[in-house]
């Protein structure tokens, strides 16, 4: 077992044979909050911080309940995504528990994650779930900010003359105080006088980790408000703004946005280096199941059309002829330079290992099944690619946290809450 997951695995040993049986503590529109789903919770913040040399809180009531309010959140959001017709396959929640694991350091993959996680008490259909219901809250929040924001390339462009792109990173930790979608002159001045008392506290010398796992209602509060590494030109401009006036110990004075009130402290800085990344050239064939044909039957189709390759038939005819990728079989296949971090796991490692010139095995995707062939590689500088869809992202960036914010507690307020 991962040394840092061992360690964990003795103080969740107590927990979990003081834990009562599972009752449900929460019901949002029909859907139940578990105090089972309290303890997981407990479990993979306890296992994050500890994988970050990060001290995590006491386990105690309030702090129970602070990850209960979480929790609500985030199955009003969920119910809210289904609402709208969003689903995630099970490939996408692989995808995620390979990023999971990653961030775990647990090598061999989701087996891996498994038997790492279940003696903790994790049982691994509950990961998995909540891995869903992560995927699921992200895609309806990325709805919310592109129905707000479209950026022209005229405006990324000024952007670009105007800025630049590289105005290197900050480590951020946030203190928020929210108010709801639509505040009254009393709830403004309510949330306004309590986080003065918060900048009081730190002027106090209180520690801005502990202060914001106890007061801020931030999604990353129970991790102390960490926001990690954020790039200066993708912050909001009121973020900014603040920045250029902390005191001694990295601390913001306490400012407004659409959203709430806030108070940051800047833990650190660093370059916006240039990046050299790999890029390969590639193409493919994709064969998808369907009404008639199965997965296996598609397999098997895929394996007949290596055996061809193989024997001397050309891969842009073949792709041409049965690709089901409407885009790049009129190419041959081609799918033109990216890097390959850019698709789905199981395609990328293919496009970053497989030799030249050499046709794979037939690999699964949430999309079908593939043959993919790396026609050649290059390194390039991360600034010299992308540059307009890079000033458009930094756009949106600089307002998606104000408007996810303020769209959450719209969602929140409008569904049918009980606390039991």
């Amino acid at each position: 077992m991962n040394p840092v997951l061992f360690a964990i695995s003795l103080v969740f040993a107590t927990l979990a044979h003081a834990a009562p049986l599972d009752r449900v503590v929460a019901i949002v529109e029909q859907s139940p909050v578990l105090a089972s789903d309290i303890d997981n919770r407990l479990t993979l913040l306890q296992i994050q911080s500890a994988r970050q040399n990060r001290s995590f809180p006491e386990v105690n009531t309030d702090l129970r309940t602070r990850i209960l309010d979480r929790l609500i959140d985030e199955q009003a959001l969920r119910n809210e995504a289904i609402r709208q017709g969003f689903s995630v396959t099970d490939e996408q929640v692989n995808e995620g528990l390979l990023r999971l694991a990653q961030s775990l350091g647990v090598d061999g993959g989701i087996a891996s994650l498994a038997r790492e996680l279940t003696p903790l008490g994790l049982p691994f259909d509950r990961v998995r779930e909540e891995t869903r219901t992560e995927l699921l809250i992200s895609a309806v929040q990325r709805r919310a900010v592109s129905n707000q924001i479209s950026v022209s390339d005229q405006e990324a462009r000024a952007l670009i003359e105007r800025e630049g792109l590289n105005q290197g990173q900050v480590q951020l930790s946030e203190i928020f105080v929210a108010l709801p979608s639509a505040p009254t002159p009393e709830q403004i001045n309510q949330g306004q006088q309590r986080i003065l008392g918060l900048a009081q506290a730190l002027e106090n010398g209180a520690d801005f980790d502990q202060l914001a796992t106890q007061a801020s209602d931030g999604a990353q509060a129970i991790t102390g408000g960490d926001l990690g590494w954020r790039e200066v030109s993708g912050l909001a401009d009121a973020f900014r703004n603040a920045l250029t006036g902390t005191n001694s110990r990295g601390i913001t004075q306490p400012f407004r946005s659409r959203a709430g009130f806030h108070l940051l402290q800047l833990n650190g800085k660093r370059g916006s280096e240039t990046v050299l990344i790999g890029e390969a050239l590639a193409r493919h064939i994709l064969l998808r199941p369907d009404a008639i044909t199965d997965v296996e039957a598609t397999r098997l189709r895929a394996i007949e059309l290596r055996t061809e390759l193989a024997g001397g038939a050309d891969f842009g005819e073949l792709a041409k002829a049965f690709s089901t990728d409407p885009v790049s079989a009129s190419k041959g296949g081609l799918l033109g330079w990216s890097d390959p971090s850019l698709y789905v796991p199981a395609f990328a490692a293919q496009v970053s290992n497989l030799p030249l010139n050499t046709v794979s095995e037939p690999i699964e995707t949430r999309f079908g099944w593939h043959l993919i062939e790396v026609l050649e590689r290059r390194t390039v500088e991360s600034e010299n690619t992308g540059q307009l869809q890079r000033a458009k992202q930094i756009i949106i960036d600089r307002q998606a946290d104000e408007i996810i914010a303020a769209w959450t507690r719209q969602v929140v307020e409008s569904s049918y809450i009980e606390r039991l």
